[in-house]
């Protein structure tokens, strides 16, 4: 039984000092750099690896930063786009997007 209460006792002083997650984590925030542009009315950041991330939100704010490279900040999610025919039957795909919460001009010119 004494034991028990010093294991128990060790365990929640450990627990304790363990560092909180900052909202960011919570969140599920992050971020993303690249060069945008705009194919298909839909923003496309292109990092330095060449992955092509689909931008949604924030329209005004990247709509100015065309061309540019830039920095975002947010969340991946994903996104159902109605892709149903004319008189064909109802249609839907899902696709990954990430959610822009903020951006930040990096550079005029993009290197990528």
């Amino acid at each position: 039984m004494q034991k028990t209460i010093v294991l128990l006792f060790s365990l929640l002083i450990c627990a304790c000092s363990l560092p909180a997650q900052s909202p960011a984590q919570k969140s599920g925030a992050d971020g993303l750099t690249g060069c945008l542009k705009r194919v298909d009315n839909e923003f496309m950041l292109t990092d330095d690896e060449g992955t092509v991330h689909r931008l949604v939100g924030s329209d005004k704010k990247l709509s100015h930063e065309l061309g540019h490279e830039i920095e975002v900040t947010g969340k991946p999610g994903t996104r159902t786009y109605d892709v149903t025919a004319p008189g064909g039957a109802s249609n839907a795909i899902e696709r990954q997007v990430f959610q822009v919460k903020t951006v930040k001009h990096i550079a005029d010119i993009c290197k990528y």
